[in-house]
């Protein structure tokens, strides 16, 4: 059976604003997961889906220069470069985090 889960970064950011810790527990999940959390916009969504390699995360990240600086889209210039990053699921997410599907 295939499986989806949906993390609304804005929705999560929101929430975190209300909820002592909620922050920290976010970037400590990123991190886990192989994810720098500075590197994912908010707004945005991250998804928990099956693949070939088993269940992993897709999200946008921000592109930074060899300087490590971001920089903006050459063909968006109203907005940072992005690019599409997948990493494997090592840690699932708490389920209240999500929408969408069934628990990992």
């Amino acid at each position: 059976m295939s499986q989806r889960r949906v993390i609304d970064l804005q929705a999560l950011w929101d929430a975190a604003t209300q909820a002592p810790g909620l922050l920290e527990a976010i970037r400590r999940w990123c991190r886990q997961n192989a994810i720098d959390p500075n590197d994912v916009p908010v707004p945005s969504e991250i998804v928990i889906e099956d693949s070939a390699f088993g269940l992993v995360i897709r999200y946008d990240a921000y592109l930074s220069d060899k300087d490590g600086r971001r920089y903006v889209d050459p063909e968006h210039p109203d907005r940072a470069a992005m690019a599409e990053r997948t990493a494997v699921l090592v840690t699932a997410p708490p389920y209240e985090w999500t929408h969408g599907g069934e628990a990992p």
